[in-house]
């Protein structure tokens, strides 16, 4: 991979991240925010990966402006996603516990300007020139078997240790999306030949579905993590037992989803 190739695919994800930037400040639709999330990992993964080959010391890094936009817009979904949640585990009962969704209301409110001013100060043009200015004139093909190589290490090193934290096991999913995002670049034999160093036996199919698992685990403790102690003391009665209730029960497909994972 040459400079004009590796440029090319730093200008398709910051041009992505633009599009994805203009539909989320429109009305901060949860979908938008999903792919302007995806497009900004995308690019993180490749800045990462190219980095293995790069002369200068320390990985190539987005700008943080950029990271602090992926941030806030991050919180935003996930108590979007919150609500959405809620009212699908509530869907049975007469009476919704409005408390906790108009909370969860004013909770996106507050981040909501903060963000669209990020958006304002054109963080994808400050990133692009910080990264152009760094990325190497090629890439080789053993820089992608560095890249993997390093990724299935902190893998191995996470599993011989036994200790699958829930933060643990995210970083596997984050090791292998970085995986994922990157082997999609490449085409033809060169995607055959990455794509065997990558699965490790397994096809694409597995990884995927374990991508998904993964990602549903992730999910679950970020929903236990919204219903807050100190958010829910604060509720009526009847909001607290009704969302104690859920919580508990969630935290209950948490521990199933975990030894399923760990299988």
């Amino acid at each position: 991979m040459n400079h004009k190739q590796i440029k090319h695919i730093t200008n398709n994800h910051y041009r992505d991240l633009k599009k994805y930037i203009k539909k989320v400040s429109e009305d901060f639709d949860v979908e938008a925010i999903h792919q302007f999330r995806v497009a900004y990992k995308k690019l993180r993964a490749f800045l990462r990966m190219i980095s293995q080959q790069h002369k200068m010391a320390g990985e190539i890094k987005i700008s943080k402006k950029l990271k602090k936009g992926y941030n806030i817009s991050g919180s935003i979904r996930d108590l979007q996603l919150q609500q959405q949640r809620i009212l699908e585990a509530t869907k049975q009962e007469v009476k919704k516990p409005q408390a906790y969704l108009s909370l969860l209301q004013r909770e996106i409110k507050k981040l909501q300007p903060e963000l669209s001013e990020i958006f304002l100060e054109k963080p994808v043009t400050e990133s692009k020139k910080k990264t152009d200015s760094s990325v190497p004139d090629k890439f080789k093909l053993n820089g992608f078997s560095n890249f993997v190589q390093k990724k299935w290490k902190a893998i191995y090193a996470i599993i011989a240790s036994g200790h699958f934290s829930d933060e643990n096991i995210h970083a596997i999913r984050k090791s292998l999306k970085d995986l994922f995002y990157n082997v999609k670049i490449y085409e033809g034999a060169e995607h055959k030949i990455l794509s065997q160093r990558i699965w490790k036996g397994k096809d694409e199919r597995y990884f995927n579905k374990l991508l998904d698992e993964l990602g549903s685990f992730q999910d679950k403790c970020t929903a236990i993590a919204l219903l807050k102690s100190y958010w829910l003391i604060s509720l009526n009665i009847y909001n607290r037992e009704l969302l104690e209730r859920i919580k508990n029960g969630w935290v209950k497909d948490k521990g199933r989803m975990k030894k399923t994972l760990l299988k």
